[in-house]
Formats: structure tokens, C-alpha cells, sequence
């Protein structure tokens, strides 16, 4: 009797996604598996250059179909609306109709969105970095134009990379227009005190004002109220406040963190079941394998890369392996004639020569294509993205889940 075959469904088609559906095309060639990718998009979304967009700088669209074309992969355009990771379905909106896909493994790469639940009048009043939505980068670019010959108040909250890389695009494009970042700390304090003191005098330059040690109680319609200090007032307000999973895997009753990640062991299996692989965004392991894993580009084709590594050693009966992985440095953009470039090998923690100015532009924006390109040629050369680090994870194996029974490998070394 002819073994099933068995059905790899892949939920998100950003950076992780994409790598480990195309890692998974090139890996189970000799086999006898069906790969689906399930994207509410048709289009891949450049998320380092949304903030671009939001100042009328679109970045060239790539329809999902050209970038899997060669691949095998089935490419599904829909919302995912649930799971159900004991019948092992997936529910998903296709315009007006719902579909069911089956499948025998999950890799679940739905990202992150920016948190607009923590903060009363966000939904309402306040501008994201998202790509889609009623108050996303399309409509910010259209009242940033409105309001460009006339001037008025933009106020960014947050003084992490997103909202310095906003604060610097607005400020460069839009002179006529104040901007002001609002911190609940010190402005750019999650890298060391050269880069902070550098992103700081480039916010100077760019007469950005700083508001620091300010708690954001509420939005208002046209002011962030303040907790035991003045309101400040503004035409427009961006969030810029963190990131957070989507409700989607706490709903389905996989295990999560604050933030919403899937918790996974040191293969990137979800902690309460085994075919289901969390990465990118959306997963949080354990343990730590190696370095700190954050939101970024880099651990999200890592993440993509290493699950469809661990998946693929699993259909063909071999043992799976623990993440481990270094990093490599960091770009912050400042506007559009300066940033910051420095070496974070291997612990996320800067080291040696800041790269600063319009070199550290180039560089940064060298990277972020570099990315982009890394999926390109994984399509033609299935196994060509590698990285640094990749034993740092082999001492996180004392919290390992063991497979189900019917699972072809129940352990990892």
C-alpha cells in the first residue's frame, strides 16, 4: 500500500515564511510531500522599509507567485481565521468563503504587528508602521501630504529602531513639520552609549525633540495624555510603542508568552505539539540558543531556515538539531542622508568602529537588500543561506518535548 502523502502547510509568507517554504521545496524533492504557503497578501511586504512607504517611497512590489515560481510550492491567498491543532486543520477566509487545509505539519510564521492594546485610544487616533489597516503606512503618507504645506505636530511614541527610523524620515522629508519622540525612557537606550549619543545628535540635527521619563497614559484625538506632566498635543500620532504576536496562537490554545510567541523547544516545536514549528515573529524558544533571540530580520531567516532544516531531518527519519546562532551587527537609519552601523558579533552587543553618515546608510541599506536577495537565491540554490554560531544552541537540550508517538523522530541532539 502507497505511503500517504503527507501535507506541510506553511501559515505567513514574510521573511521566515519564505525561507522555510523555500528551504522545504529543495529539501523534500525525493519525497512524497505537498507544500502549501497560506498569506493574506499576494505580494511580499519589505517590512525594513515600511517607514519609507509612509513617506511616499514605495518599495517595488513581488508578487508571491514569481517569487515561488519553480518551486512546487502552492501558493493559497487567504486570512487565517484558526486552527485546530488536534484535528490538525487550518481555517482560513478566501473572500467571502472559508476553506479548511489539512495538514501533517505546521510551520506557523505569522509575524508580529505593532501592540495597540497596550495604551487606551490607539486604535482610534494613533498611525502604525503596519502594512495593511485603516491607520497603517498608506493613510500616514496621505496626511503626512496634507499637512505638509501648512505644518503641524507630529508626535512619534516609542525611541526604538522603528520610531527613530520614522522620527529621522519625517523630519528629513517634511521640514514644515514638527517632530517630536515621546519615550517612556531614555531615548535609544537598548544599544551601548556611543550609538545612543550618536542618535541623539542626529535627532539635533534634524530639530527632532526629545520627550523623555513620559509615561503615555491614553490617546485623545489630538493629544497623548500624560501621566503627572502636560498633555502634548499633535496633528498626527504614530506608535511606535513594540511588537507583539498575533492573537491567533493564544486562541488556538498553544502555549505563548506576554507577548504572544509561541514557546518552542530547541527544534523550534511548539511545547504542546510536535508538528507544529513556531518561527520567526512568532516564536520564543525556551532556552536560549546562543544569543538573544529578537524580532529582526536575521533571526527570521534563521528561524525560517533552521525549522526546515529540522523538518526535513525528521521526514527522513534523521535526528533534528538545537538552534544556535550569532549575529552579525546593526543598521538604524537617520533620515535620509545618515545612519548607524555597527558589528554585534556574537551577543547582539555593539563592538568595534561605528559605521556612521552616509557610508553607514549605504551599508545599512546594502543589508537590508542582502536580505531580500538571500530568499532569491534559496529559491534557485535550496540550503545556500548559512550562519555563524549555529553549535552555540547544543548545550539547550534539557528542555526537549518529546515527539508524539506516531512521529518518525522523537528526540534531538
Amino acid at each position: 500500500m502507497a505511503e500517504k502523502q503527507r501535507q506541510i502547510v506553511i501559515l505567513g509568507a514574510g521573511y521566515a515564511g519564505m525561507m522555510a517554504a523555500l528551504r522545504l521545496s529543495g529539501k523534500t524533492k525525493k519525497q512524497d510531500v505537498e507544500i502549501t504557503l497560506v498569506n493574506a497578501a499576494g505580494h511580499f511586504v519589505e517590512r525594513p522599509r515600511l517607514h519609507e512607504v509612509a513617506t511616499g517611497h514605495p518599495p517595488q512590489k513581488r508578487p508571491l507567485a514569481d517569487m515561488l515560481a519553480g518551486t512546487g510550492i502552492h501558493f493559497r491567498q487567504g486570512y487565517v481565521t484558526g486552527i485546530d491543532p488536534e484535528e490538525q486543520w487550518v481555517l482560513m477566509d478566501v473572500g467571502r468563503d472559508q476553506e479548511k487545509i489539512s495538514y501533517d505539519y505546521l510551520v506557523y510564521a505569522l509575524g508580529s504587528r505593532t501592540d495597540r492594546e497596550s495604551v487606551p485610544g490607539i486604535d482610534e487616533y494613533a498611525y502604525t508602521l503596519d502594512a495593511s489597516g485603516p491607520l497603517s503606512v498608506e493613510p500616514l503618507y496621505d496626511q503626512l501630504e496634507n499637512l505638509a504645506e501648512s505644518g503641524g505636530q507630529v508626535v512619534i511614541v516609542g525611541s526604538g529602531a522603528t520610531g527613530i527610523e520614522m522620527a529621522g524620515e519625517i523630519a528629513d522629508l517634511y521640514p514644515n513639520l514638527g517632530a517630536k519622540v515621546v519615550t517612556q525612557g531614555e531615548f535609544g537606550a537598548f544599544k551601548n552609549e556611543r550609538v545612543q549619543t550618536y542618535m541623539r545628535q542626529a535627532m539635533a540635527r534634524l530639530k527632532v525633540e526629545l520627550v523623555e521619563q513620559a509615561n503615555v497614559m491614553a490617546i485623545g484625538e489630538d493629544e497623548l495624555i500624560i501621566d503627572g506632566r502636560e498633555n502634548i498635543p499633535f496633528d498626527i500620532c504614530l506608535w511606535a510603542g513594540g511588537f507583539v504576536a498575533l492573537p491567533l496562537a493564544r486562541e488556538t490554545g498553544l502555549q505563548v508568552n506576554a507577548r504572544g510567541q509561541i514557546m518552542v523547544d530547541p527544534a523550534l516545536r511548539a511545547l504542546s505539539h510536535d508538528n507544529i514549528y513556531a518561527v520567526g515573529d512568532a516564536a520564543q524558544p525556551v532556552q536560549q540558543p546562543g544569543a538573544p533571540l529578537r524580532m529582526s530580520l536575521f533571526t527570521a531567516l534563521v528561524t525560517g531556515a533552521h525549522a526546515a532544516n529540522n523538518l526535513g531531518r525528521r521526514l527522513r527519519g534523521k535526528i533534528e538539531k538545537p538552534l544556535g546562532f550569532s549575529y552579525y551587527g546593526q543598521g538604524i537609519a537617520l533620515g535620509r542622508h545618515d545612519a548607524v552601523g555597527f558589528a554585534t558579533f556574537p551577543d547582539d552587543q555593539p563592538i568595534g568602529p561605528m559605521l556612521t553618515g552616509r557610508l553607514g546608510l549605504v551599508v545599512r541599506n546594502f543589508f537590508v537588500w542582502l536580505i531580500l536577495f538571500m530568499l532569491t537565491v534559496e529559491r534557485w540554490r535550496p540550503g545556500f543561506f548559512f550562519w555563524l554560531g549555529g553549535n552555540r544552541g547544543k548545550d539547550a537540550t534539557d528542555l526537549i518535548v518529546k515527539s508524539s508517538p506516531a512521529a518518525e523522530q522523537p528526540t534531538i541532539l
